[in-house]
């Protein structure tokens, strides 16, 4: 049903729109002589079928104001936009349109277009300017400047058209208001809600920017009056998006409500036009609107920050609202709800409100805290951690590290609180975190096992798809991740850290040198300041300096997996659900192939499809063609199964699978007894010791062969071997080659590539032998140990 005073304004027009056809009835006589009454056809279409407007037929004189006091809409836009009765009869004529479809028939005869039914200027001038008075004040009440086509409550439609013979339209969400709609639809906007307002009374700022790392929602409803009424609209960042803000403001106007523009997703240099254009209208016009921003805005407006409530804050808001609730609420879940979940009071009751009162309090809890939390955080990848410490196989340094970033975690707010570490230690925030090892070492594996251990999500980012050619992109990109990494409270993996490490140089050559160490600069410094656990992973862990390496407050080393390990990772990685023949040797392909935990998986999962494809259960042969085929694709070396295999089933050995046995025997009890000395992983480099070879593996023990040789005829061979040691100081040289002479002269070797041997080591102490062997590398003659291994065997 029509409102009242709507029904009279129609009623009013309806008489306006009769006088309109008699004056244009007389018209048409003076030109055509005859007089013949063409008009009573477009009469009937004047004649009302909405029974409200047939009741106030006989009331409407067809003069001065057609939209009386009394509208709440209209009366509202008069007092708020400060619009005139002239700009509410515009309103009007536009509207009736929406009311009706007859009044689109009407306006097309009396715009002399049968084509056009939608008003236009010379409809409202027929309709509107009845005096002379009222025309000029019509000119420019339809001007650009006016109050109308300003805000945009009615449009010029685009194109070409003769003098006065433009159509205008109504903007969407003003006609809803006007027609009684009491939530209309903001269009463009992503989401549009009507919260409550919880603020003490006072006056209301028109045009504020809320900003922070904090819920500026949240925030905005504590400072508006309670009861204020509020449109909530959240806004994206594309090409309707300033169009949408503007929309929002004039439903404000429209419907009294408060807007607030949820623009935290927007860049800045968006961002600062929409809020020009929004100052500009409430200035100009009136209403209000807040914007809510992620971070502050090059602009005038007023600011206010909405912040992360620390540590004690957020356990005392749990605490008070379980009792609040009359709910049982330990101390100790309270510390790891707060801890967990960066929340605020708001957030904290909207958690209560959706867990409700069953037992298990502190579990739904943190299940309705995962519901609620947000989802998304731009250029990254979500994981929901389910690999945990058990599904690894890692060093005993490297599992110790782990579980010291998760005890770290858990216990940080609890110790700088009851410690008062905070005085001395920045533990309000990180920690940050270094993961360095080979690709396939398991570093993604253990971030997504420390996450499910801290029961967080997992974020992961490909540090190079941040880069950007532009100034100021990068550090852009950089930014917006963490901020919404940190509202989530998640564990950030910054992965492939190589893209930025990697360009960074001790002394600027260049303007492409120089934004590099900008931007790794850059990129550890806001890290610094990111309150949650972000962990770099890099392959590169020698191009990271002293100076950039001591801001990290973890560094976990992800070494290549022991025989042991290896063992470990092949069992872990045949399921019990996989079929498989008894006697799996798992244990010689350990031994046999140096292989990272990601290779070990691959070849895995091909001898799976393997056997699949045979339809047979996996067995050893499916295995050893596996990894041969990951051998291959590597760019390895791998054998033909039928010319034999190191262990010499399928054959007797030749000197190259003798040499390969030799030279894995000397590295794995070299590493080995290394292992078993020292916490730090001391790398075996094969071949010439070059710095490319070297580069990110110190320290590190160098083993060259310099010499093979075998007698014609004999089934042996005699090998010549240079070790050396290298370290970044001296002193740890001299000691990494005391223990490798000691393990080099102890070793004994009773059997090789399945055969038995012989093997006799004598040093030797020649000093050309050394001198060219280092000169040819282009270095000093180094403390070296030369050995000679001899392999004999009978007939």
């Amino acid at each position: 049903m029509l409102d009242t005073h709507l029904a009279k304004a129609l009623s009013g027009l309806d008489a306006r729109v009769l006088a309109a056809c008699d004056e244009e009835e007389r018209r048409a006589a003076l030109l055509g002589g005859d007089g013949r009454p063409g008009w009573d056809g477009v009469r009937n279409l004047a004649r009302p079928a909405t029974p409200e407007l047939l009741e106030l037929r006989d009331g409407a004189d067809g003069a001065g104001c057609l939209m009386p006091r009394g509208h709440l809409v209209f009366d509202r836009l008069r007092t708020t936009a400060g619009l005139t009765d002239l700009d509410c009869d515009v309103l009007l004529v536009l509207a009736a349109g929406h009311v009706e479809p007859r009044y689109q028939a009407l306006y097309a005869v009396l715009q002399d277009d049968v084509g056009e039914g939608r008003p236009t200027e010379r409809l409202l001038f027929t309709l509107l300017a009845t005096t002379s008075r009222r025309r000029r004040e019509l000119v420019p009440c339809l001007g650009a400047a006016g109050a109308l086509l300003r805000s945009g409550m009615v449009r010029r439609l685009p194109g070409s058209f003769p003098p006065l013979r433009r159509p205008l339209e109504l903007a969407e969400e003003v006609a809803a208001a006007l027609l009684g709609e009491p939530h209309p639809a903001i269009p463009g906007a992503l989401a549009q809600r009507y919260p409550v307002t919880t603020g003490p009374a006072g006056a209301v700022v028109a045009v504020q920017v809320v900003h922070g790392p904090g819920d500026p929602l949240s925030l905005t409803l504590s400072l508006l009056p309670a009861g204020t009424p509020v449109v909530s609209a959240t806004i994206a960042p594309d090409d309707r998006g300033p169009a949408a803000c503007v929309a929002a403001w004039r439903v404000g106007l429209a419907t009294g409500a408060h807007p607030v523009l949820d623009l935290r997703a927007w860049p800045d240099e968006r961002l600062e036009p929409v809020a020009d254009e929004l100052d500009a209208l409430v200035r100009d016009i009136g209403g209000r609107a807040w914007l809510c921003t992620r971070g502050p805005l090059a602009h005038r407006l007023p600011h206010v920050e909405a912040r992360v409530p620390g540590f004690a804050e957020r356990r005392r808001a749990w605490q008070d609202e379980a009792a609040a609730r009359e709910l049982a609420l330990s101390a100790e879940a309270a510390a790891g709800l707060a801890s967990r979940h960066r929340l605020d009071v708001p957030a904290i009751r909207a958690v209560f409100a959706a867990a409700g009162s069953l037992p298990g309090l502190a579990d739904r809890l943190e299940a309705a805290a995962e519901r609620l939390r947000p989802v998304e955080v731009p250029r990254s990848l979500r994981i929901t951690p389910r690999r945990t410490f058990d599904d690894l196989a890692l060093p005993h340094t490297t599992r110790d590290a782990l579980d010291r970033i998760v005890h770290y975690v858990r216990r940080r707010d609890g110790l700088a609180e009851q410690q008062g570490l905070s005085r001395r230690f920045p533990v309000d925030r990180g920690p940050l975190v270094l993961f360095a090892g080979r690709s396939g070492t398991g570093k993604t594996a253990a971030a997504e096992a420390v996450a499910h251990a801290l029961r967080r999500p997992l974020h992961t980012v490909d540090i190079s798809q941040l880069l950007s050619k532009y100034i100021g992109d990068s550090e852009k990109h950089i930014d917006e991740v963490l901020s919404h990494a940190q509202e989530q409270s998640g564990v950030l993996l910054c992965d492939e850290a190589d893209a930025l490490f990697s360009s960074r140089t001790e002394q600027s050559q260049n303007a492409g040198e120089h934004f590099a160490n900008v931007l790794v600069g850059y990129l550890l410094q806001r890290i610094e300041r990111h309150d949650g656990t972000v962990i770099l992973s890099t392959n590169l862990r020698h191009a990271i300096d002293d100076a950039f390496s001591r801001r990290f407050s973890f560094r976990v080393e992800f070494p290549m997996p022991s025989p042991s390990e290896r063992l470990r990772i092949w069992q872990l990685m045949l399921v019990p659900g996989v079929p498989q023949e008894d006697g799996l040797d798992l244990k010689r392909l350990a031994e046999r192939h140096v292989l990272s935990g990601g290779d070990i998986s691959n070849a895995a999962l091909r001898a799976i499809f393997l056997a699949d494809r045979e339809a047979v259960p996996l067995n050893q042969d499916h295995l050893d063609r596996a990894v041969a085929t990951e051998l291959l694709e590597q760019g390895r070396l791998s054998r033909r199964p039928a010319l034999g295999t190191p262990d010499g089933t399928l054959g007797e050995p030749d000197r190259g699978q003798l040499v390969r046995a030799l030279t894995d025997r000397l590295e794995a009890e070299l590493t080995g007894q290394l292992r078993r000395r020292f916490l730090k992983e001391i790398h075996l480099v094969h071949g010439s010791p070059t710095e490319q070879a070297l580069a990110g593996r110190r320290p590190a023990v160098s083993l060259s062969m310099f010499r093979l040789a075998a007698r014609r005829g004999t089934h042996g061979l005699r090998t010549g071997f240079i070790a050396s040691a290298w370290s970044v100081l001296p002193e740890e040289e001299y000691e990494l080659m005391g223990v490798m002479h000691e393990v080099l002269t102890t070793m004994e070797l009773t059997e090789l590539a399945g055969q038995a041997a012989t093997l006799r080591m004598q040093e030797s102490y020649d000093f050309d032998l050394l001198h060219k062997f280092w000169s040819s590398h282009d270095r000093p003659v180094r403390p070296s140990v030369v050995f000679d291994v001899e392999v004999t065997r009978s007939p």
